[in-house]
């Protein structure tokens, strides 16, 4: 058994091209807090709630390590299943609706250099198959910046008494 270990990381999000630094604390071989590198020349100690909530993902006993299939679309239950018969499955569904009712999203992550490869991949095959494409960047960079605009940037020029009053 050892202690404590700070090691210095990367955000695995890797939602931006910032690549935020962290820093993680590691005893006995579980992650115990994570927090943001200041001496990371990109994010300079910043990390977001994903990155934040990481501890909460690693070793969390939910955390799906495994394709699983759901049979019947009316019930919630899921069963383990192999690769290849993961990936027969979502091959067959494509087919069945047809390129016009298919989209695809990388998710975040886009921006590291072994999952610009998997995107390249991607966009090759929406472009072959001719179905919809959705760049990495477009939900999570477009809604936070859209969210800091409603947030910061709206709160130094209009007067709070002015903004409008959402509907609860």
């Amino acid at each position: 058994m050892t202690g404590p270990k700070l090691v210095r990381t990367m955000c695995p999000m890797n939602c931006h091209p910032t690549f935020c630094g962290m820093l993680v604390e590691v005893d006995d071989g579980k992650l115990k807090t994570v927090s943001g590198n200041k001496d990371n020349p990109d994010s300079q100690g910043f990390l977001c709630v994903r990155g934040r909530s990481t501890n909460e993902i690693f070793g969390n006993p939910r955390r799906l390590l495994y394709p699983q299939i759901r049979d019947d679309r009316r019930s919630n239950t899921w069963r383990r299943t192999s690769w290849d018969e993961a990936l027969d499955f979502i091959a067959k569904r494509i087919q069945a609706v047809g390129p016009e009712a298919v989209g695809l999203w990388a998710g975040h992550g886009g921006f590291t250099p072994g999952s610009a490869v998997t995107v390249q991949m991607m966009n090759h095959f929406s472009n072959i198959y001719g179905c919809q494409n959705w760049h990495p960047a477009m939900i999570c960079r477009g809604l936070g910046g859209f969210g800091v605009g409603l947030t910061q940037a709206r709160s130094r020029s209009i007067p709070r008494k002015t903004w409008p009053r959402t509907q609860g």
